[in-house]
């Protein structure tokens, strides 16, 4: 009995091993190890280029893998220097980042056990998402608004006290955007014309202190699972300056709610020809 447990021990071990490997920390010092996470490995797949239909929810764990990016903003700033206090101690974002992506990727895991129904976008949900990612490092203000006016570069997102009935006419937008699409197989053209608003929007309205990226991305994948679509890198290539200035400029567009230019970043995502 003693030699088995000492396997299973040892097997476990090796499991754990391999769920750090991508990243350069682990989760055993996380205020959230003691919650049961699911199983998240594998290989980035890539888009495919069919848009619709009926895929009978084939997603699995290894569709969270490359759908997100482990920096906050796409600016390459002193951001991952800065320091912010979490239930970790005082810590840099850098050091924070492999904490922070255990716990984006856990959560978008439990997005695909979820039905389309209850997918619906709302400011609940939104909160929710963030709540259940960083609580435990940042249990005062995860999953609330913001109590504060913030700028994010030269760009100054609404004035904090406007968030709540922004966050629930931005909902009501998407739900609406997206009715029309629940009968019958998705449109390519409005469907993508949803997805760049929902990004672009939510990104405008910078409704949390911080982690608006994550919380956007996070949503993003539930929309695809929703809609039972393959899953698209919702990133820039880091070494690839056209493509991260190209988005960033998209980016600027969406904050004078001109939502064409992430429209047809999702054309490309979703590997579609221009103008399909």
């Amino acid at each position: 009995m003693l030699k088995l447990n000492k396997t299973n021990l040892q097997r476990e071990s090796d499991e754990k091993k391999k769920a750090a490997k991508k990243h350069s920390g682990t989760l055993a010092d996380s205020p959230q190890s003691g919650r049961k996470k699911k199983a998240v490995s594998g290989k980035y797949s890539g888009a495919g280029k069919s848009v619709h239909g009926v895929r009978g929810r084939t997603r699995k764990p290894d569709d969270v893998e490359g759908v997100y990016e482990e920096s906050e903003e796409y600016n390459p700033s002193s951001r991952s220097t800065r320091y912010v206090e979490s239930t970790l101690g005082i810590k840099s974002y850098s050091e924070l980042a492999p904490y922070l992506a255990k716990e984006v990727e856990r959560v978008m895991a439990s997005l695909l056990e979820k039905s389309p129904d209850e997918l619906k976008v709302t400011p609940e949900f939104i909160c929710e998402l963030h709540k259940d990612a960083f609580e435990g490092l940042f249990p005062a203000w995860a999953g609330r608004y913001r109590d504060r006016n913030v700028k994010v570069g030269d760009y100054e997102p609404p004035p904090y006290y406007e968030v709540p009935v922004l966050m629930r006419g931005y909902c009501d937008d998407i739900e609406f955007r997206l009715s029309s699409l629940a009968a019958n197989p998705p449109a390519p053209a409005k469907l993508i014309e949803a997805f760049a608003f929902a990004e672009g929007r939510l990104l405008s309205i910078h409704p949390f202190r911080d982690f608006n990226g994550r919380v956007t991305r996070m949503l993003l994948f539930s929309l695809l699972c929703r809609f039972d679509m393959p899953p698209v890198k919702l990133v820039p290539d880091e070494q690839d300056s056209y493509e991260t200035d190209e988005y960033l400029n998209a980016l600027t567009e969406a904050d004078r709610m001109d939502w064409q230019p992430l429209t047809e970043i999702w054309r490309k995502r979703l590997g579609l020809e221009e103008g399909k």
